[in-house]
C-alpha cells in the first residue's frame, strides 16, 4: 500500500466535466491542463453568450424589490407596469434562490399575486402574455419562473425605467 495519498476530483467549468485521479501532483497537473483547454474556447463562446451579471443586476433593482431572510419578494416601487412587476418578482426569486434564500425559484400565482398587491385575474392574464413572449416559464400548473431572456430583458427594462426617472 503507497503512503502517497490519491485523489478523486471531479471538476465542472460551464457545464464541461472532467474528472482528475492520482496524486495530489497529478491531479493539479491535470486540472490544470483541462482547464487551459477551456478557457481559450470559452471567452471565444461568451462573446456571443448570455451570462448574468448577477452583482450588477442586484445593485440595479436594489431599490426596486427586497428579498427577506424567509425568501419572501417584496415589490418596492409600485409605479410599475404588471409585467415589469411580475418580470422584477421572477427575477427577485431567481436571485433569491441563487443565494440561497429559496428552496426554489420559482412561484405560484398566488404568491406573485400577494407580492404585487394584485389580483390573480390581473396576473394570470400578465403572466399567459409574458410567457408567449418568452420572458417567464410555465414550470408547472400555477407555478412560474423567469427565463435567461427574460433576466436580459426584465433587467434592460429595469435600467430604462431608471434612465426616464433620472430624465423627469
Amino acid at each position: 500500500m503507497s503512503d502517497k495519498p490519491k485523489l478523486k476530483v471531479q471538476i465542472e467549468l460551464e457545464g464541461i466535466k472532467h474528472m482528475a485521479e492520482g496524486s495530489v501532483d497529478e491531479v493539479i497537473h491535470e486540472i490544470i491542463k483541462f482547464v487551459s483547454k477551456i478557457i481559450p474556447t470559452y471567452q471565444v463562446a461568451s462573446k456571443i453568450m448570455f451570462t448574468p451579471d448577477y452583482i450588477s443586476i442586484l445593485n440595479d433593482i436594489s431599490s426596486f424589490i427586497n428579498i427577506t431572510e424567509d425568501g419572501k419578494i417584496l415589490l418596492l416601487e409600485s409605479s410599475l407596469s404588471t409585467d415589469q412587476a411580475i418580470g422584477l418578482t421572477l427575477l427577485g426569486a431567481h436571485l433569491a434562490y441563487k443565494i440561497g434564500k429559496r428552496e426554489s425559484e420559482e412561484m405560484s400565482v398566488e404568491e406573485i399575486s400577494k407580492s404585487l398587491n394584485k389580483a390573480m385575474k390581473t396576473v394570470r392574464n400578465t403572466l399567459v402574455q409574458m410567457v408567449n413572449a418568452n420572458v417567464i416559464e410555465r414550470v408547472e400548473r400555477g407555478s412560474y419562473k423567469i427565463t435567461s431572456s427574460g433576466i436580459k430583458e426584465v433587467h434592460e427594462s429595469i435600467l430604462a425605467f431608471l434612465e426616464g426617472k433620472k430624465k423627469d
